[in-house]
């Protein structure tokens, strides 16, 4: 009885020796608790108030701009300076 019990704390101890020493690997998941909350943007062309998450993007003079749909950008891409207000 005496073998098994210190058979069985051996075993157990090796085991967690082991996974003591092995290389953790830990994945971390980018969570955003701002996605429901995100605000609104307005699409260039046409005006339309539009969630980020859910619009077509481009960027322009590192600046990034939102659109309702693939048309607006396309719109947008040829004459990026006729949607863009001067400065």
């Amino acid at each position: 009885m005496k073998a098994i019990t210190s058979l069985i704390i051996l075993v157990t101890l090796t085991t967690l020796g082991l996974k003591s020493n092995a290389d953790p690997k830990i994945e971390y998941r980018e969570i955003s608790f701002t996605d429901s909350v995100q605000k609104k943007v307005v699409d260039p062309v046409c005006k339309m108030k539009i969630k980020p998450n859910v619009a077509k993007s481009s960027v322009y003079n590192k600046t990034t701009y939102y659109f309702c749909s693939e048309g607006c950008k396309q719109k947008f891409m040829a004459t990026p300076s006729k949607y863009i207000p001067a400065k």
